[in-house]
């Protein structure tokens, strides 16, 4: 086959007003995703159930042990349910105020980075990929939520930047 009667390319793959449409609706879901499953933990935590699930993760961590001296596990639990809500709520701002976004942005990355720690200071869980055991396996979708909460702060700060050229 030559390069003069080789296949073209179908007409829907050129049109690129579709394809900013795509990529818009894209991160639009990925954003109610985000916002959605932030708020669904953060309101978790407020639970007995939620608190006595994190409790391991937290007394074995580096960064969160100590947290455990200065007040009450439920008060932590309720503690990291107001800023996962408070976070969601962010994101969700962000799309009227970019400076919102950038907000919520990084602290569902901080979120997020700190969750995924777990799989290395964790005791309970297995620390041979691809074989993590079933709460590690459960925490390595943050790898996704950290991409998200990425893109969403990115996408903010640029918006945010932007504005202020203008």
């Amino acid at each position: 086959m030559t390069i003069d009667n080789a296949p073209s390319t179908p007409k829907v793959l050129e049109n690129t007003d579709l394809a900013r449409k795509v990529e818009t609706a894209g991160n639009l879901i990925a954003r109610f995703g985000l916002i959605v499953t932030l708020f669904w933990i953060g309101a978790m935590k407020f639970t007995v159930a939620e608190a006595m699930g994190i409790e391991p993760l937290v007394q074995e961590s580096p960064l969160l042990a100590w947290l455990l001296d200065i007040v009450e596990l439920r008060t932590l639990s309720n503690t990291f349910g107001v800023i996962e809500i408070v976070t969601a709520v962010l994101l969700g701002l962000g799309l009227v105020r970019p400076i919102f976004g950038v907000i919520g942005g990084l602290l569902a990355i901080g979120t997020f980075l700190i969750t995924l720690s777990f799989l290395f200071t964790s005791t309970t869980y297995e620390h041979t990929i691809p074989f993590f055991s079933p709460g590690g396996s459960f925490i390595v979708k943050d790898i996704v939520l950290l991409g998200v909460s990425v893109a969403i702060f990115a996408q903010s700060w640029s918006r945010l930047l932007a504005a202020r050229v203008r």
